[in-house]
């Protein structure tokens, strides 16, 4: 099937260009990049949803993540505590 669609000139340009870099056609391409699109797994989650989840300030793991990991390691196991 024959189809028309429109990119914007630089991104016809570039794509040009990488498919020459690979050797094929600009039109092989494009058929590659939607049958790599079509067989890429279903998106398991909105990511807006799941960044709506988290609340509060920003946080630094690397300043504070140790607290963190200990806070989570007695909620799952108490015992190790103490």
């Amino acid at each position: 099937m024959r189809t028309v669609i429109t990119i914007p000139d630089q991104m016809h340009a570039r794509a040009k260009q990488r498919a020459a870099e690979l050797g094929i056609s600009f039109a092989e391409f494009a058929r590659r990049l939607f049958e790599k699109e079509l067989e890429a797994p279903t998106p398991q989650g909105d990511i807006e949803a799941i960044c709506g989840m988290v609340s509060g300030a920003p946080f630094d793991m690397a300043r504070g993540g140790n607290k963190i990991a200990a806070e989570a390691v007695n909620q799952l196991n108490p015992e190790v505590s103490g």
